[in-house]
């Protein structure tokens, strides 16, 4: 399997209460407020927001094994517009929610149909507010890491 099936699966994964699930090649401009809530994948941004050496893929070795590859990802999901920080703290007991379901629905396949060759790592979880296309929202950040045997 390739990591564009595996982003392909991880959009198919149905949430409790997600209303859209982007796949790589879906990536809307905007984020319609219709298709809110909204997970939309893409790759961990900045240095220091995970280790530097966890950004993108890993280098690859080789030890006369199986080449290993590990990928970060980065899930977001997009709860609702962030008109103020102060409606947070209202959006959180939803966001605690939306994790629970977030986490129950991959633990079902955590490896994303066969596409990895072992389970997804949830690396961290982040509540709070995110941006998409320069409109801020409530939502959270789901790290991911992926490893899989290459050729």
């Amino acid at each position: 399997m390739s990591w564009r099936t595996a982003f392909t699966n991880l959009a198919a994964i149905s949430v409790a209460g997600v209303v859209t699930s982007y796949d790589l090649d879906d990536l809307p401009n905007t984020l319609p407020a219709a298709e809110l809530p909204a997970l939309v994948p893409g790759f961990p941004e900045g240095v220091g927001l995970i280790g530097e050496e966890e950004i993108g893929f890993s280098t690859l070795t080789y030890d006369g094994a199986v080449w290993r590859a590990t990928l970060h990802v980065e899930h977001t999901l997009f709860w609702s517009p962030a008109w103020s920080d102060v409606g947070l703290s209202a959006a959180l007991p939803d966001l605690v929610t939306a994790i629970d379901d977030y986490l129950t629905a991959l633990s079902a396949d955590g490896t994303l149909g066969g596409a990895l060759d072992e389970e997804l790592e949830i690396l961290d979880v982040r509540p709070g507010v995110v941006e998409y296309a320069g409109v801020r929202f409530y939502g959270v950040r789901f790290r991911h890491r992926w490893k899989r045997a290459i050729g």
